[in-house]
């Protein structure tokens, strides 16, 4: 025997042909799983095509597309669109074709089908019983039972494979469609009782791709704010789901930390696309928390029963998107069942759990199908009433409208007449007869037995005669007003629009041909008063305020000739002024670069009477130029006077006056020659300072001597060695000194230790070991006396140093003095007999008178100087050596 069943879902249906027990899937002509009741109204071909494509166009709210047809086919206002007529919505499913395709899944010849429905919760009675008795029983199928829920055939199922075999109690969650709903089921003696049922909405889809959507949808209504109540969320979330895929395979392509972009997100609603961004660890935690929340909600569902202790026998998942393994886990961690007791039903094994009704006792079933059958009545009928009073209302507001539009269109045309009244009196006022008469009219129509519109309608025929007239006479006179002004009679044509202004004196023309003629002229008068006073101002000079005047004029008369040939001439005229301001301006400055105050005075008096404009600038100029040209020539006679005391110091040779002018004259201007001559100046006078050094340094040696400190003026000489090479000569003179004096006191010294045997003379300075000067160890002889005699560090380093010296040397050389001969003592000791120098004795062999040359202190004769001559002063040509 075959029998058709059918689960059926508000969004689908699923079938099946059960031949003696056994289900056999339909498959829709059109290779989808099932019949998806999403249908788009072909108008063109007066077709109704449904399928899962037209789901998008649906949420997108695009026109001719349906959906949700449950919630419509009670409604008996609601329609589709075939062969050009409106069709109640019950029928869509005749039209669409699927009837027919279920029919020919089941018998071929057109007979009775017998039918087993099982509802989605979410259809309500009203439209179960329209889709019962109108749709099915009126196209020959005979429904054999309708009430039992699925959960309760899956269940059923479940105890016919052996999957169950106890009594007890047993929850079901079933998500196969977007809300999930949760019942439990006691079985007791072999009979299923619903005991509670409830349900989440938006929670029967995959937990994760719902916390992807909410994440998604929460960030742009953060921005936008257009989403505020949970129909409206829950609306673009069905809306959206279908790309839930697409965004979950783009999540876990990405790190758990690297944010994801969704891009082109278009809601139901909103013209606009918008973007998100999300990431994975945000949407793991976020699925983590709805299922924490779903888990909460079904436990305190189950607990609010009250279960006896371990009669809670199973779960029973019904559905696709039981995939979530969170919240399976969390199931069975809530509930310590063995993994038998959980049994998955998946949407292909939908017909197979409705086809158990051929399987069960459907009299079980017979209240509820009463109640049912009732309740879709009650349903309808509360309908139906509610559409009668909807009917009722929709009349009385179009009858209300109706009564409104009379009497709005009856006081809108009693405005229209006293409009049309004061309009009358408004242009009468005016003299506008045309209008009045209009106006009459227009208020004529609107009451048409008003005598006073009558009247007033008389009133204005007669005159726009008497104004027709009158108008002849007023075109006549002013036209000839309008070609007096174009000739440029100002005066006639003045005249004429006085008369045209007596006949008519609100014409806009009389009055404006009145108000030109008379503004030219009073025009005339003004610019022959600004033409003279230009003519002034120019014979003086002043352009400026010439063209002020002129432009007066330009001002009255853009045109006139008199005006623009005198600002030609301006213009040149300022033109050659300008030049010669300006050529007298580089003069005085070239004169004034130039220190040439004569001539900058004069140029800047002949400024003052050609630029009158600055008149006052020059005038000051000129003072200050005189009070520059005094300072001038102050600064000048300092100068020269500056200039004659350097040529002076030049020709003394006064080095340091040279330095001290010519630093005082470069402060007043600066001289290539005289920057010269400063700084020979002071090179020689840093010369001169040296000398002076050095001849300090000679007598502080010469002082050491009268001390008899010899180391220390032996030390100080060869500083002077080091410092001064070029007296070399003069410092050989000094060791000599040194070493004479010193020989002699240590004569003296060795003559008094003759007398005492026992006594040992040594030099004072026997202690050192090396004598500082010549760096040489003293050495101890003893005589032939017996006594013991140290020679001398100063007399040893003289004889080293002199052993040295060549013959030719001792012959001539200043230190030596010339002719000069050694001899040797009794006691062994060297004495040094100076022979006098022929140049410094007479003719008589007497010696001549001391000279400069001789040393001051020892008295005796100092040898020149090798090399060294008298230089006399030499007159200096002053006139190169401060050349300006």
């Amino acid at each position: 025997m075959k029998v058709l069943t059918l689960y059926i879902d508000k969004w689908y249906i699923i079938g099946a042909v059960c031949i003696d027990g056994v289900p056999r899937p339909i498959t829709p002509p059109n290779g989808e799983d099932r019949f998806w009741l999403y249908f788009y109204e072909d108008r063109v071909n007066d077709t109704i095509v449904y399928g899962k494509d037209n789901k998008q166009h649906y949420h997108n709210n695009e026109l001719q597309y349906y959906g949700n047809v449950f919630d419509l086919i009670p409604d008996t206002t609601a329609s589709f669109i075939r062969y050009s007529r409106k069709q109640e919505m019950y029928k869509i499913f005749k039209a669409s074709g699927i009837l027919d395709e279920l029919r020919d899944a089941v018998d071929d010849n057109g007979g009775e089908v017998e039918t087993y429905i099982s509802f989605s919760k979410d259809i309500s009675d009203a439209a179960r019983l329209v889709f019962l008795k109108d749709v099915l029983e009126g196209n020959m199928f005979t429904v054999k039972e309708s009430v039992a829920r699925i959960g309760q055939l899956a269940l059923e199922l479940a105890f016919k494979k052996g999957q169950y075999a106890e009594d007890g109690f047993y929850v079901l969650l079933n998500a196969c469609n977007e809300n999930l709903t949760y019942s439990v089921y006691e079985r007791t003696e072999g009979i299923l009782l619903r005991k509670a049922e409830d349900s989440l909405i938006g929670m029967g889809t995959d937990l994760r791709g719902r916390a992807l959507l909410e994440s998604v949808i929460k960030s742009i209504n953060q921005r936008q704010h257009f989403l505020d109540t949970e129909e409206d969320l829950e609306r673009e979330y069905l809306c959206l789901n279908q790309y839930v895929d697409q965004w979950i395979d783009k999540l876990e392509n990405a790190g758990p930390y690297r944010p994801v972009h969704i891009n082109n997100i278009k809601f139901s609603q909103l013209p606009n696309t918008y973007d998100a961004v999300v990431l994975k660890d945000d949407i793991d935690k976020h699925t983590r928390s709805i299922v924490d929340d779903i888990i909460r909600e079904i436990t305190n569902f189950i607990n609010k029963i009250n279960i006896p202790a371990g009669k809670l026998k199973g779960v029973v998942f019904l559905g696709n998107t039981f995939t979530n393994e969170q919240f399976i886990r969390a199931i069975k961690e809530r509930y310590a069942l063995p993994d038998k007791n959980y049994i998955f039903f998946k949407d292909s094994e939908l017909p197979h759990i409705v086809a158990v009704y051929s399987a069960i006792d459907c009299d079980q079933f017979s209240e509820a199908t009463r109640v049912a059958i009732a309740n879709g009545e009650t349903e309808l009928e509360r309908r139906r009433l509610a559409q009668e009073e909807e009917a009722r209302r929709v009349e009385a507001e179009r009858q209300r409208a109706e009564q409104e539009e009379k009497d709005r269109a009856a006081h809108e045309s009693e405005n229209k007449y006293k409009e049309a009244m004061a309009n009358i009196y408004d242009y009468e006022k005016k003299q506008d007869y045309a209008q009045m008469l209009d106006w009459a009219d227009i208020a004529l129509q609107h009451n048409p037995d008003d005598q006073e519109a009558k009247q007033k309608k008389a009133e204005a025929t007669r005159l726009m005669s008497e104004k027709k007239v009158k108008e002849e006479q007023y075109k006549s006179i002013i036209q000839r007003a309008q070609k007096s002004f174009e000739a440029m009679q100002w005066q006639e044509a003045l005249s004429q629009s006085d008369a045209a202004l007596n006949l008519m004196p609100n014409s806009k023309e009389a009055e404006r041909i009145h108000q030109a003629a008379r503004e030219k002229i009073d025009s005339l008068t003004l610019i022959d008063k600004y033409l003279t006073r230009a003519d002034m101002f120019l014979a003086q000079q002043y352009y400026k305020e010439a063209l002020d005047e002129l432009k007066k004029v330009q001002a009255i008369d853009n045109e006139n000739k008199d005006a623009q040939e005198r600002i030609q001439k301006i213009e040149q005229e300022q033109e050659a002024h300008e030049q010669r301001v300006t050529d007298l301006i580089k003069q005085y400055q070239m004169a004034e670069e130039a220190k040439d105050f004569d001539t900058a005075i004069s140029l800047c008096n002949e400024l003052i009477d050609t630029d009158t404009v600055y008149q006052r600038k020059w005038t000051e100029r000129v003072e200050r130029l005189k009070a520059a040209k005094l300072d001038f020539d102050k600064e000048e006679e300092r100068w020269q006077k500056l200039k004659r005391q350097i040529d002076s110091a030049l020709f003394d040779e006064d080095w340091d006056k040279v330095v001290t002018y010519g630093h005082e004259a470069l402060r007043m201007r600066e001289d290539e020659n005289l920057r010269k001559n400063v700084a020979r100046a002071e090179e020689k006078l840093a010369t001169l300072q040296a000398e002076k050094r050095y001849k300090d340094a000679v007598h502080e040696v010469k002082d050491f001597i009268v001390d008899k400190n010899w180391d220390e003026a032996k030390d100080l000489l060869t500083e002077l060695q080091r410092e001064y090479p070029e007296h070399r000569n003069d410092l050989k003179l000094l060791f000599k000194q040194i070493f004479d004096a010193e020989t002699a006191f240590q004569s003296q010294t060795l003559s008094e230790s003759r007398t005492q045997p026992v006594r040992t003379v040594s030099n004072r300075n026997s202690q050192h070991q090396e004598d500082d000067f010549f760096g040489t160890s003293g050495k101890t002889t003893t005589t032939s006396s017996g006594y013991s005699n140290t020679v001398s560090n100063a007399e040893q380093a003289y004889a080293e140093f002199s052993s040295t010296v060549t013959k030719e040397e001792t012959q001539g050389d200043d230190f030596f003095e010339t002719g000069g001969k050694a001899s040797t003592t009794t006691s062994g000791s060297t004495h040094f007999t100076a022979i006098p120098d022929p140049q410094r004795t007479t003719a008589t062999g007497s010696s001549t008178k001391k000279s400069t040359d001789e040393d001051d202190f020892f008295d005796m004769k100092k040898p020149p100087v090798k090399g060294k001559t008298n230089r006399g002063k030499t007159a200096r040509d002053t006139d190169k050596d401060f050349d300006f």
